[in-house]
């Protein structure tokens, strides 16, 4: 029998082709090959339209090429948790998002080094500040940088995004407090994170903060995944998840964006994509499983803490 981690990796490559129908023929109707915003800061006209609600969490080099493997006319968004844009992202054509990840020294020199009007579209707040290893603010250091930071960049053209809470339990009374603290700030939507077991859930997830807030949102990292591994969703239960949420997604007006965590370039175990590869299937490979920490080294330090949250969860594969 196949194991779980192959098992669960070559139940997400089999979900994204649900993914390239899901959406069915809403996608093909009139949409141009190249629909993102290209050049200049104003988001593409087709972000958050019905058909074009998919966005990328890109964990690869820079310079990889493969990205535009990943460019369908349904693909609007993408972001790399850092302000280390795709050579090719306007090529392509897409919207690109940087992030402030943090407020360290680091992150904030990056980000007002490489921010500046028409470099991106939207700017993205900081990654999980409500969990101890990621980007860890409480809310009033965090509202403080927003205002510092942030709030500057929409002279430039920006829209802004909230910071994107994990789906724990302190996360909402974070966010209440963020937007508390955060008093003349101007946040166009709302960022956030889930996973867990069950589209149905994962809706509800998504009302209770549109209830809450009434921000339309962007869902910049999720999966239909057990970190307990007491039950891990088998091949037809991805598969019905994708389906559903998906569908959810595209006929929810405040539903704009949807990344699944995470795109690959390469996953030896169950395909690798090429350039020569053109299908839809092998254009979206969504792989989740047991990470590889051996690549952790090399890369920026947000992503090797993304890599470091759980010992059992999804991550872009990059090969070197």
């Amino acid at each position: 029998m196949m194991p779980a981690s192959l098992q669960r990796r070559v139940a997400f490559y089999a979900a994204i082709t649900v993914t390239c129908t899901a959406f069915g023929a809403s996608f093909a109707a009139a949409m141009p090959a190249n629909v993102g915003s290209a050049n200049g800061t104003d988001v593409s006209n087709a972000f958050g339209q019905k058909g074009s609600k998919v966005c990328i969490a890109w964990g690869n080099s820079p310079s990889d090429s493969s990205l535009s493997n990943f460019k369908t006319s349904h693909v609007v968004g993408l972001y790399d948790w850092s302000v280390d844009k795709p050579t090719s992202a306007n090529a392509l054509g897409f919207d690109y998002w940087p992030m402030l990840w943090g407020g360290d020294e680091a992150h904030i020199s990056a980000f007002e080094n490489a921010v500046t009007q028409g470099f991106g579209t939207i700017i993205l707040g900081f990654n999980e500040p409500n969990e101890v290893g990621q980007s860890n603010l409480d809310p009033d250091t965090a509202a403080a940088l927003w205002k510092q930071y942030i709030e500057p960049k929409r002279s430039l053209g920006y829209k802004t995004c909230s910071p994107a809470v994990s789906a724990a339990t302190n996360g909402q009374q974070w966010m209440r407090s963020f937007m508390q603290a955060c008093s003349g700030c101007t946040i166009d939507y709302q960022c956030l994170h889930w996973y867990g077991l069950g589209a149905s859930n994962l809706e509800t997830y998504l009302e209770g903060y549109h209830n809450m807030f009434n921000l339309p949102i962007l869902l910049t990292e999720f999966a239909d995944e057990d970190f307990s591994g007491a039950n891990p969703p088998t091949v037809n239960d991805v598969i019905a998840f994708m389906q559903q949420f998906l569908a959810f997604v595209d006929n929810t007006s405040w539903m704009l964006a949807a990344c699944p965590f995470g795109t690959s370039t390469s996953e030896s175990a169950v395909v690798t994509i090429s350039s020569s590869r053109t299908s839809c299937a092998e254009r979206w490979l969504i792989v989740f499983g047991r990470r590889r920490a051996a690549h952790v080294g090399s890369e920026q330090p947000e992503r090797a803490a993304e890599r470091g949250r759980h010992s059992d969860r999804a991550w872009v594969h990059r090969d070197q």
